[in-house]
């Protein structure tokens, strides 16, 4: 692992996104929370729909969102990665990182699993109806999943972190 650091620290895109560019980090943390907004907001209501909370509307009618969670994803996988590329010693170092990655894992084998089991029985759910139980069990796993994300994602400076690691 520490070759891998040391290669990827010294890489041309390492070496720029390092040298300090103001509107960089900024743009990247801005990006990264819209694409944050629209996962996480899209995706909690449509678990709180399998989950029977919010029962006046279809689960089609809610999953005709999911491609807008999509490029939510899409952003911020593509930001966390600038900032990986940017500072990898201090995110490799950090347990909320690890945890961070772990739960990411989670969400995404639990979104995988969903559509290729489920998705169809899911999305016959009308208005009014409840979800059938697995549809439940799967939009707790995503919601325990996602929040984990966001708790270590946003715990990333306070939990693990190296000394001095200038989060």
């Amino acid at each position: 692992m520490n070759s891998f650091l040391v290669w990827l620290t010294a890489s041309p895109l390492s070496q720029v996104l390092q040298a300090n560019i103001p509107w960089v980090w900024p743009l990247a943390e801005t990006l990264h929370f819209i694409g944050l907004s629209l996962f996480a907001g899209i995706v909690g209501f449509f678990d709180l729909r399998l989950l029977g909370v919010i029962k006046g509307v279809s689960v089609r009618a809610v999953a005709d969102l999911l491609p807008w969670a999509k490029v939510g994803f899409a952003v911020n996988l593509i930001t966390g990665l600038v900032f990986l590329i940017a500072q990898p010693g201090q995110y490799a170092a950090s347990s909320a990182m690890w945890a961070k990655a772990f739960f990411l894992l989670v969400g995404v084998l639990n979104i995988g699993l969903f559509e290729l089991l489920y998705k169809t029985d899911a999305y016959a759910v009308q208005a009014g109806e409840a979800s059938p139980r697995y549809c439940k069990v799967f939009g707790a796993v995503s919601l325990i999943a996602w929040s984990a994300v966001l708790f270590f994602g946003r715990m990333l400076p306070y939990i693990g972190a190296p000394e001095g690691a200038g989060f």
